[in-house]
Protein backbone atom coordinates (compact mmCIF):
# COMPACT_ATOMS: atom_id res chain seq x y z
CA UNK A 1 0.00 0.00 0.00
CA UNK A 2 1.09 3.55 -0.67
CA UNK A 3 1.78 5.85 2.23
CA UNK A 4 0.08 9.12 1.36
CA UNK A 5 -1.12 12.14 3.20
CA UNK A 6 -4.70 12.86 2.08
CA UNK A 7 -4.36 16.48 3.14
CA UNK A 8 -1.69 17.04 0.48
CA UNK A 9 -4.24 16.13 -2.20
CA UNK A 10 -6.78 18.37 -0.51
CA UNK A 11 -4.37 21.30 -0.70
CA UNK A 12 -3.70 20.59 -4.38
CA UNK A 13 -7.43 20.37 -5.12
CA UNK A 14 -8.05 23.65 -3.34
CA UNK A 15 -5.34 25.50 -5.26
CA UNK A 16 -6.38 24.09 -8.63
CA UNK A 17 -10.04 24.78 -7.95
CA UNK A 18 -9.34 28.41 -7.04
CA UNK A 19 -7.24 28.84 -10.19
CA UNK A 20 -9.98 27.40 -12.41
CA UNK A 21 -12.68 29.49 -10.75
CA UNK A 22 -10.57 32.63 -11.24
CA UNK A 23 -10.07 31.86 -14.94
CA UNK A 24 -13.78 31.21 -15.51
CA UNK A 25 -14.94 34.42 -13.83
CA UNK A 26 -12.32 36.52 -15.65
CA UNK A 27 -13.27 35.02 -19.02
CA UNK A 28 -16.96 35.51 -18.26
CA UNK A 29 -16.49 39.28 -18.48
CA UNK A 30 -14.54 39.18 -21.74
CA UNK A 31 -16.55 36.61 -23.72
CA UNK A 32 -19.86 37.34 -25.51
CA UNK A 33 -22.96 36.96 -23.38
CA UNK A 34 -24.45 34.42 -25.77
CA UNK A 35 -21.75 31.90 -24.78
CA UNK A 36 -23.14 30.40 -21.61
CA UNK A 37 -21.77 28.23 -18.82
CA UNK A 38 -18.57 29.97 -17.70
CA UNK A 39 -20.08 31.56 -14.62
CA UNK A 40 -21.71 28.28 -13.59
CA UNK A 41 -18.45 26.39 -14.09
CA UNK A 42 -16.60 28.93 -11.94
CA UNK A 43 -19.24 28.47 -9.24
CA UNK A 44 -18.77 24.70 -9.49
CA UNK A 45 -15.03 25.10 -8.88
CA UNK A 46 -15.67 27.31 -5.85
CA UNK A 47 -18.10 24.76 -4.40
CA UNK A 48 -15.50 22.01 -4.86
CA UNK A 49 -12.92 24.24 -3.16
CA UNK A 50 -15.26 24.66 -0.20
CA UNK A 51 -15.68 20.89 0.02
CA UNK A 52 -11.88 20.41 -0.04
CA UNK A 53 -11.44 22.92 2.77
CA UNK A 54 -14.06 21.12 4.86
CA UNK A 55 -12.48 17.72 4.19
CA UNK A 56 -9.12 19.13 5.24
CA UNK A 57 -10.61 20.40 8.49
CA UNK A 58 -11.35 16.87 9.75
CA UNK A 59 -10.40 16.76 13.42
CA UNK A 60 -10.97 20.48 13.78
CA UNK A 61 -14.63 20.77 12.73
CA UNK A 62 -17.59 18.59 13.63
CA UNK A 63 -18.50 15.64 11.43
CA UNK A 64 -21.47 17.62 10.09
CA UNK A 65 -19.11 20.02 8.30
CA UNK A 66 -16.01 17.88 7.69
CA UNK A 67 -17.89 14.88 6.27
CA UNK A 68 -21.61 15.36 5.73
CA UNK A 69 -21.60 18.90 4.26
CA UNK A 70 -18.30 18.27 2.44
CA UNK A 71 -19.66 15.21 0.61
CA UNK A 72 -22.84 17.04 -0.37
CA UNK A 73 -20.79 19.96 -1.68
CA UNK A 74 -18.74 17.58 -3.87
CA UNK A 75 -21.93 16.24 -5.44
CA UNK A 76 -23.29 19.79 -5.83
CA UNK A 77 -20.10 20.93 -7.55
CA UNK A 78 -20.27 18.11 -10.10
CA UNK A 79 -23.94 18.86 -10.70
CA UNK A 80 -23.04 22.50 -11.38
CA UNK A 81 -20.52 21.31 -13.98
CA UNK A 82 -23.30 19.28 -15.57
CA UNK A 83 -25.57 22.33 -15.52
CA UNK A 84 -22.84 24.47 -17.10
CA UNK A 85 -22.51 22.03 -20.00
CA UNK A 86 -26.27 22.14 -20.53
CA UNK A 87 -26.14 25.95 -20.49
CA UNK A 88 -23.25 25.85 -22.98
CA UNK A 89 -25.51 23.77 -25.26
CA UNK A 90 -28.32 26.32 -24.70
CA UNK A 91 -30.41 23.65 -22.98
CA UNK A 92 -32.71 24.52 -20.06
CA UNK A 93 -31.53 23.59 -16.55
CA UNK A 94 -32.95 20.48 -14.91
CA UNK A 95 -33.67 21.85 -11.45
CA UNK A 96 -35.80 18.93 -10.30
CA UNK A 97 -33.12 16.41 -11.24
CA UNK A 98 -30.42 18.40 -9.44
CA UNK A 99 -32.48 18.93 -6.29
CA UNK A 100 -33.50 15.26 -6.26
CA UNK A 101 -29.87 14.11 -6.46
CA UNK A 102 -28.76 16.44 -3.65
CA UNK A 103 -31.70 15.50 -1.42
CA UNK A 104 -31.14 11.79 -2.06
CA UNK A 105 -27.46 12.14 -1.15
CA UNK A 106 -28.31 14.11 1.98
CA UNK A 107 -30.84 11.49 3.10
CA UNK A 108 -28.60 8.50 2.34
CA UNK A 109 -25.61 9.96 4.19
CA UNK A 110 -27.47 10.61 7.44
CA UNK A 111 -27.18 7.02 8.74
CA UNK A 112 -23.48 6.31 7.98
CA UNK A 113 -22.47 9.78 9.17
CA UNK A 114 -24.42 10.50 12.35
CA UNK A 115 -25.97 7.23 13.52
CA UNK A 116 -23.44 4.56 12.57
CA UNK A 117 -20.04 6.06 11.68
CA UNK A 118 -19.47 3.89 8.64
CA UNK A 119 -16.73 5.22 6.38
CA UNK A 120 -17.12 2.30 3.96
CA UNK A 121 -20.82 2.94 3.41
CA UNK A 122 -20.17 6.66 2.88
CA UNK A 123 -17.64 5.79 0.17
CA UNK A 124 -20.15 3.53 -1.57
CA UNK A 125 -22.95 6.13 -1.52
CA UNK A 126 -20.83 9.08 -2.61
CA UNK A 127 -18.93 7.09 -5.25
CA UNK A 128 -22.11 5.81 -6.88
CA UNK A 129 -23.64 9.29 -7.04
CA UNK A 130 -20.43 10.91 -8.26
CA UNK A 131 -19.96 8.27 -10.95
CA UNK A 132 -23.53 8.79 -12.16
CA UNK A 133 -23.25 12.58 -12.35
CA UNK A 134 -19.82 12.48 -14.02
CA UNK A 135 -21.22 10.02 -16.57
CA UNK A 136 -24.27 12.24 -17.19
CA UNK A 137 -22.02 15.27 -17.69
CA UNK A 138 -19.88 13.36 -20.18
CA UNK A 139 -22.94 12.24 -22.11
CA UNK A 140 -24.06 15.88 -22.35
CA UNK A 141 -21.15 16.47 -24.73
CA UNK A 142 -22.22 13.68 -27.12
CA UNK A 143 -24.98 15.64 -28.97
CA UNK A 144 -22.73 18.65 -29.59
CA UNK A 145 -22.35 19.22 -33.36
CA UNK A 146 -18.98 19.15 -35.13
CA UNK A 147 -17.02 17.89 -32.14
CA UNK A 148 -13.26 18.18 -32.29
CA UNK A 149 -10.36 17.26 -30.01
CA UNK A 150 -11.34 19.55 -27.12
CA UNK A 151 -14.86 18.11 -26.87
CA UNK A 152 -13.62 14.52 -27.01
CA UNK A 153 -10.86 15.29 -24.51
CA UNK A 154 -13.30 16.78 -21.99
CA UNK A 155 -15.75 13.93 -22.47
CA UNK A 156 -13.03 11.30 -21.95
CA UNK A 157 -11.91 12.99 -18.72
CA UNK A 158 -15.51 12.92 -17.46
CA UNK A 159 -15.81 9.23 -18.32
CA UNK A 160 -12.44 8.35 -16.75
CA UNK A 161 -13.33 10.19 -13.55
CA UNK A 162 -16.68 8.39 -13.47
CA UNK A 163 -14.87 5.07 -13.95
CA UNK A 164 -12.47 5.79 -11.07
CA UNK A 165 -15.42 6.65 -8.81
CA UNK A 166 -17.11 3.40 -9.84
CA UNK A 167 -13.92 1.43 -9.11
CA UNK A 168 -13.69 3.09 -5.71
CA UNK A 169 -17.24 1.91 -5.00
CA UNK A 170 -16.37 -1.65 -6.07
CA UNK A 171 -13.24 -1.64 -3.90
CA UNK A 172 -15.30 -0.47 -0.92
CA UNK A 173 -17.85 -3.22 -1.51
CA UNK A 174 -15.09 -5.83 -1.53
CA UNK A 175 -13.41 -4.48 1.59
CA UNK A 176 -14.64 -5.66 4.95
CA UNK A 177 -12.94 -3.04 7.05
CA UNK A 178 -11.65 0.37 6.04
CA UNK A 179 -9.63 2.88 8.03
CA UNK A 180 -10.87 6.38 8.70
CA UNK A 181 -10.46 8.94 5.91
CA UNK A 182 -7.21 10.46 7.15
CA UNK A 183 -5.44 7.09 7.46
CA UNK A 184 -6.87 5.35 4.37
CA UNK A 185 -3.71 4.50 2.41
CA UNK A 186 -5.25 2.03 -0.01
CA UNK A 187 -4.17 2.12 -3.65
CA UNK A 188 -7.68 2.93 -4.90
CA UNK A 189 -7.87 5.84 -2.46
CA UNK A 190 -4.58 7.16 -3.83
CA UNK A 191 -5.82 6.84 -7.41
CA UNK A 192 -9.19 8.39 -6.55
CA UNK A 193 -7.76 11.43 -4.79
CA UNK A 194 -5.09 11.99 -7.45
CA UNK A 195 -7.67 11.66 -10.24
CA UNK A 196 -10.16 13.93 -8.52
CA UNK A 197 -7.52 16.59 -7.82
CA UNK A 198 -6.27 16.82 -11.37
CA UNK A 199 -9.63 16.18 -13.08
CA UNK A 200 -10.80 19.55 -11.77
CA UNK A 201 -7.99 21.19 -13.70
CA UNK A 202 -8.34 18.94 -16.76
CA UNK A 203 -12.10 19.35 -17.00
CA UNK A 204 -11.90 23.09 -16.46
CA UNK A 205 -9.22 23.53 -19.10
CA UNK A 206 -11.23 21.33 -21.45
CA UNK A 207 -14.37 23.41 -20.87
CA UNK A 208 -12.48 26.68 -21.34
CA UNK A 209 -11.05 25.35 -24.63
CA UNK A 210 -14.59 24.41 -25.72
CA UNK A 211 -15.76 27.93 -24.92
CA UNK A 212 -12.78 29.40 -26.78
CA UNK A 213 -13.56 27.26 -29.83
CA UNK A 214 -17.20 28.42 -29.74
CA UNK A 215 -15.96 32.03 -29.69
CA UNK A 216 -13.67 31.31 -32.66
CA UNK A 217 -16.56 29.83 -34.64
CA UNK A 218 -18.74 32.84 -33.85
CA UNK A 219 -16.05 35.27 -34.95
CA UNK A 220 -15.52 33.26 -38.13
CA UNK A 221 -19.27 33.28 -38.83
CA UNK A 222 -19.37 37.04 -38.22
CA UNK A 223 -16.54 37.57 -40.68
CA UNK A 224 -18.19 35.43 -43.36
CA UNK A 225 -21.83 36.50 -42.99
CA UNK A 226 -23.63 39.80 -43.26
CA UNK A 227 -24.64 40.99 -39.80
CA UNK A 228 -28.16 42.05 -40.78
CA UNK A 229 -29.34 39.39 -43.20
CA UNK A 230 -27.11 36.41 -42.35
CA UNK A 231 -26.11 35.73 -45.97
CA UNK A 232 -22.50 35.64 -47.15
CA UNK A 233 -20.55 38.86 -47.28
CA UNK A 234 -19.26 39.89 -50.71
CA UNK A 235 -15.74 38.59 -50.01
CA UNK A 236 -16.96 35.29 -48.59
CA UNK A 237 -19.36 34.83 -51.51
CA UNK A 238 -16.59 35.32 -54.08
CA UNK A 239 -14.36 32.80 -52.28
CA UNK A 240 -17.14 30.20 -52.20
CA UNK A 241 -18.19 30.98 -55.78
CA UNK A 242 -14.67 30.42 -57.07
CA UNK A 243 -14.49 27.07 -55.27
CA UNK A 244 -17.82 26.10 -56.79
CA UNK A 245 -16.64 27.19 -60.22
CA UNK A 246 -13.59 24.94 -59.86
CA UNK A 247 -15.91 22.07 -59.02
CA UNK A 248 -18.11 22.69 -62.09
CA UNK A 249 -14.99 22.58 -64.25
CA UNK A 250 -14.32 19.07 -62.98
CA UNK A 251 -17.91 17.83 -63.31
CA UNK A 252 -18.87 19.63 -66.54
CA UNK A 253 -22.03 21.13 -65.00
CA UNK A 254 -23.60 24.51 -65.66
CA UNK A 255 -24.39 27.04 -62.94
CA UNK A 256 -26.83 29.94 -62.94
CA UNK A 257 -25.78 33.33 -61.61
CA UNK A 258 -28.47 35.82 -60.49
CA UNK A 259 -27.88 39.46 -59.65
CA UNK A 260 -30.79 40.90 -57.65
CA UNK A 261 -31.56 44.52 -56.76
CA UNK A 262 -34.43 45.79 -54.61
CA UNK A 263 -36.34 48.39 -56.64
CA UNK A 264 -36.53 51.96 -55.32
CA UNK A 265 -34.99 50.99 -52.01
CA UNK A 266 -33.87 54.54 -51.22
CA UNK A 267 -37.50 55.62 -51.53
CA UNK A 268 -38.50 52.98 -48.97
CA UNK A 269 -35.89 54.28 -46.54
CA UNK A 270 -36.95 57.90 -47.09
CA UNK A 271 -40.65 57.17 -46.68
CA UNK A 272 -40.71 54.53 -43.94
CA UNK A 273 -37.34 54.98 -42.25
CA UNK A 274 -34.14 52.97 -42.19
CA UNK A 275 -35.46 50.50 -39.62
CA UNK A 276 -38.29 49.59 -41.98
CA UNK A 277 -35.70 49.29 -44.74
CA UNK A 278 -33.78 46.79 -42.62
CA UNK A 279 -36.99 44.79 -42.14
CA UNK A 280 -37.46 44.75 -45.90
CA UNK A 281 -33.96 43.34 -46.43
CA UNK A 282 -34.55 40.67 -43.79
CA UNK A 283 -37.93 39.77 -45.28
CA UNK A 284 -36.41 39.59 -48.75
CA UNK A 285 -33.70 37.16 -47.63
CA UNK A 286 -36.27 35.02 -45.83
CA UNK A 287 -38.38 34.77 -48.98
CA UNK A 288 -35.43 33.96 -51.24
CA UNK A 289 -34.33 31.16 -48.89
CA UNK A 290 -37.68 29.46 -49.53
CA UNK A 291 -36.64 28.63 -53.10
CA UNK A 292 -32.97 27.79 -52.46
CA UNK A 293 -31.35 24.41 -52.07
CA UNK A 294 -28.90 23.75 -49.21
CA UNK A 295 -25.86 24.01 -51.50
CA UNK A 296 -26.91 27.24 -53.29
CA UNK A 297 -24.77 30.30 -52.52
CA UNK A 298 -26.46 33.51 -51.40
CA UNK A 299 -24.52 36.71 -50.75
CA UNK A 300 -24.99 40.44 -50.21
CA UNK A 301 -23.16 42.20 -53.01
CA UNK A 302 -23.59 45.64 -51.46
CA UNK A 303 -26.41 47.76 -50.03
CA UNK A 304 -29.68 46.45 -51.45
CA UNK A 305 -27.98 44.32 -54.12
CA UNK A 306 -27.67 40.55 -53.70
CA UNK A 307 -26.24 37.69 -55.72
CA UNK A 308 -27.09 34.01 -56.09
CA UNK A 309 -25.00 31.17 -57.48
CA UNK A 310 -27.10 28.12 -58.30
CA UNK A 311 -24.92 25.07 -59.11
CA UNK A 312 -26.09 22.41 -61.57
CA UNK A 313 -28.75 24.72 -63.02
CA UNK A 314 -29.18 25.83 -66.64
CA UNK A 315 -30.46 29.12 -68.00
CA UNK A 316 -34.13 28.11 -68.10
CA UNK A 317 -34.04 26.80 -64.54
CA UNK A 318 -32.25 29.93 -63.32
CA UNK A 319 -34.86 32.11 -64.99
CA UNK A 320 -37.63 30.10 -63.33
CA UNK A 321 -36.06 30.68 -59.91
CA UNK A 322 -35.83 34.41 -60.70
CA UNK A 323 -39.54 34.53 -61.59
CA UNK A 324 -40.44 32.78 -58.33
CA UNK A 325 -38.38 35.27 -56.33
CA UNK A 326 -40.15 38.18 -58.06
CA UNK A 327 -43.54 36.66 -57.25
CA UNK A 328 -42.65 36.04 -53.61
CA UNK A 329 -41.42 39.61 -53.13
CA UNK A 330 -44.67 41.01 -54.57
CA UNK A 331 -46.44 39.32 -51.65
CA UNK A 332 -44.26 41.10 -49.08
CA UNK A 333 -46.92 43.57 -47.95
CA UNK A 334 -48.92 40.62 -46.59
CA UNK A 335 -46.27 40.17 -43.87
CA UNK A 336 -46.52 43.74 -42.60
CA UNK A 337 -43.37 45.10 -44.28
CA UNK A 338 -43.54 48.01 -46.74
CA UNK A 339 -44.31 46.74 -50.27
CA UNK A 340 -41.29 46.18 -52.46
CA UNK A 341 -40.28 44.52 -55.72
CA UNK A 342 -37.01 43.28 -57.17
CA UNK A 343 -35.26 43.26 -60.51
CA UNK A 344 -33.07 40.30 -61.45
CA UNK A 345 -30.39 39.67 -64.05
CA UNK A 346 -29.69 36.05 -65.00
CA UNK A 347 -26.70 34.48 -66.72
CA UNK A 348 -25.23 31.01 -67.02
CA UNK A 349 -21.72 29.90 -66.11
CA UNK A 350 -20.72 27.27 -68.63
CA UNK A 351 -18.29 24.41 -68.01
CA UNK A 352 -14.69 25.34 -68.70
CA UNK A 353 -15.05 28.93 -67.47
CA UNK A 354 -12.07 30.02 -65.40
CA UNK A 355 -13.14 33.34 -63.88
CA UNK A 356 -16.42 33.94 -62.11
CA UNK A 357 -15.85 37.72 -62.18
CA UNK A 358 -16.55 37.87 -65.93
CA UNK A 359 -20.01 36.45 -65.38
CA UNK A 360 -20.85 39.06 -62.77
CA UNK A 361 -20.55 41.64 -65.54
CA UNK A 362 -23.01 39.66 -67.66
CA UNK A 363 -25.48 39.26 -64.78
CA UNK A 364 -25.12 42.97 -63.99
CA UNK A 365 -25.83 43.88 -67.63
CA UNK A 366 -28.98 41.73 -67.54
CA UNK A 367 -29.99 43.41 -64.28
CA UNK A 368 -29.49 46.85 -65.85
CA UNK A 369 -31.80 45.84 -68.70
CA UNK A 370 -34.44 44.63 -66.21
CA UNK A 371 -34.29 48.05 -64.52
CA UNK A 372 -34.51 49.84 -67.86
CA UNK A 373 -37.51 47.74 -68.95
CA UNK A 374 -39.68 48.79 -66.01
CA UNK A 375 -38.29 46.95 -62.95
CA UNK A 376 -40.08 44.18 -61.03
CA UNK A 377 -38.92 41.66 -63.63
CA UNK A 378 -36.05 39.38 -64.60
CA UNK A 379 -33.93 39.52 -67.74
CA UNK A 380 -31.48 36.97 -69.18
CA UNK A 381 -28.10 38.09 -70.50
CA UNK A 382 -28.09 38.56 -74.30
CA UNK A 383 -25.43 35.88 -74.80
CA UNK A 384 -27.61 33.32 -73.05
CA UNK A 385 -30.62 34.33 -75.10
CA UNK A 386 -28.66 33.90 -78.33
CA UNK A 387 -27.43 30.49 -77.22
CA UNK A 388 -30.96 29.48 -76.26
CA UNK A 389 -32.34 30.55 -79.66
CA UNK A 390 -29.50 28.73 -81.48
CA UNK A 391 -30.13 25.53 -79.59
CA UNK A 392 -33.90 25.91 -80.05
Amino acid sequence: MLAIDPRSFIIVSTCLGLLCAFLCFVLRHSFPRNIHGLEGWGSACLVLVMSSVLFGARGYLSVFYSSYAANILVITGILLMHRSLRAFNNWPPRHRYEVAVVLAAAALLVWPTFIDDNYRLRIIIVSVINAGVFLAAGLTISPMPAKRFVEYFTQIVFFLTAAVSALRCVAALLSVGLANPLTDNSSIQFVYMATFSFSILSLSMGFIMMVNRRLHLQLEATALHDGLTGVFTRTAFFESANRELARTQRTGENAALLMIDLDNFKRINDRFGHLAGDHVLIDFVRRVRQVLRPHDLFGRYGGEEFVLLLPAMNQAEGREIAHRICELCQQASDSGTPPYTVSIGVTTIAPGSDDVNAFFGQADAALYRAKANGKNRCEVHARDLELARASG
